[in-house]
């Protein structure tokens, strides 16, 4: 069990402009890297501010977009080293290792060229959030949307545009730049990512050590299930098979085959970009032989792979339900194990929990399976949306042992 240790304090704004007392997580200077990893891959991360070391633990600045219990509950659920929470005085970064402060220094220079523009509204109104793969940064679809944003835009000729576009994407640390627009309500939930600047939307960057490629205008990829791919990728599956039942462009298929040391992976995979893709991943992480790409539609794929896994992963959001009863029957007949995504609402987890450990029972007693399901672990991945939680659901399968009388 993990230790927290709570010790909230008041935090004023100081004076001096070079520090200002901040909120911060402490932990263990050997775990600080996972730390800041993880509250830069949740938004949480002040990167305003730098982490300070405060005798033997590290101070890592959090941001004020969820309360200081949330964010404390939220890092201590996903990790068994002591974190506490106070509030010290720290410095302001550079800004040449700030993305926030660089990209307004950015607008404020363009503005210049605009003074009669509220330059307010503009700043305002920037993006807060962003992805970066590779060199490509990729914008949330409201991005340069909202306040002034539409009439500067329009001011500019197309090369101006061009060039303004260049400048963000070099301003949050990249050459390329897009913005993303909604899925599409297609079968394969295609990415719309729309470019701004550069001809191809093909990157290449590594994640926990694996080699990922893929074209992000055609296909999503999510940084912000980070701490999950951690998390099964420190799974001890050696010797297991392991169907993927969504396999994408190997989010999990990958950390599996690689970290988790898994014998072989069955990786089922229906839209055409997302193969390409797991088969780029495949060839450069030198994995082929651990991995089985099954393409097209999982409900005629995993039949196929009836009675032949150790392990099943569920990773389909808002819902995996729908092959649930095909993950039972992968399984083989003496039981493993299952981990099913999910998005509930957080007044819904315990007794959601409850009612997927009843269903996923019939569908065991219908192929005449007398197993014991146990939910082993509750991730809470992160908030979809206001009171939703994507989560994963650690399930066990395993025989009921018969006791035979003397």
């Amino acid at each position: 069990m993990f230790k927290v240790v709570a010790l909230l304090a008041e935090c004023m704004a100081d004076s001096n402009t070079q520090s200002v007392k901040a909120n911060v997580l402490l932990c263990s200077r050997e775990y600080g890297q996972d730390l800041y990893l993880f509250l830069q891959e949740q938004r949480l991360l002040e990167s305003a501010l730098n982490p300070q070391p405060v005798g033997e633990m590290l101070a890592i600045p959090f941001n004020s977009l969820q309360t200081e219990s949330d964010v404390l509950e939220k890092a201590s659920s996903n990790f068994d080293f002591e974190i506490r929470i106070d509030c010290i005085q720290l410095e302001k970064s550079e800004d040449s290792i700030n993305p926030h402060a660089r990209l307004s220094r950015t607008v404020e220079e363009w503005h210049s060229s605009y003074p009669e523009m509220e330059v307010h509204s503009l700043l305002s109104n920037l993006p807060k959030k962003w992805e970066l793969l590779g060199d490509l940064v990729i914008l949330p679809e409201t991005a340069f949307e909202s306040g002034d944003w539409g009439e500067f835009i329009q001011r500019l000729s197309a090369f101006g545009l061009l060039q303004f576009w260049q400048d963000v994407a070099q301003s949050l640390g990249g050459n390329r730049l897009a913005r993303q627009h909604p899925i599409a309500k297609d079968t394969h939930r295609s990415s719309q990512t729309e470019m701004l600047v550069g001809q191809s939307g093909w990157v290449e960057f590594l994640d926990h050590g694996i080699h990922f490629g893929f074209d992000a205008t055609k296909v999503m990829f999510s940084s912000g299930n980070v701490t999950e791919r951690r998390r099964i990728g420190n799974i001890d599956m050696q010797g297991e098979v392991v169907v993927d039942a969504y396999a994408g462009v190997g989010y999990y298929t990958l950390q599996m085959a690689l970290r988790s040391k898994a014998k072989h992976v069955h990786a089922c995979e229906i839209n055409p970009d997302s193969i390409a893709g797991l088969k780029w991943a495949c060839k450069a992480n030198d994995i082929q032989k651990n991995i089985t790409i099954h393409e097209g539609d999982n409900q005629d794929s995993l039949p196929q792979l009836y009675n032949h896994a150790d392990r099943c992963h569920l990773g389909l959001l808002p819902s995996s339900e729908a092959v649930w009863n095909h993950a039972i029957r992968c399984l083989k007949p003496s039981g493993g194990w299952l981990h099913l995504h999910m998005n509930v609402h957080k007044d819904d987890l315990e007794t959601w929990q409850s009612s997927t450990l009843q269903t996923l029972e019939q569908y065991a007693l219908d192929i005449g399976r007398e197993w014991n399901l146990t939910a082993t672990h509750l991730e809470r991945v992160k908030w979809f949306s206001p009171h939703v939680w994507h989560v994963v659901l650690d399930v066990e399968c395993r025989e009921v042992e018969t006791t035979l009388d003397a």
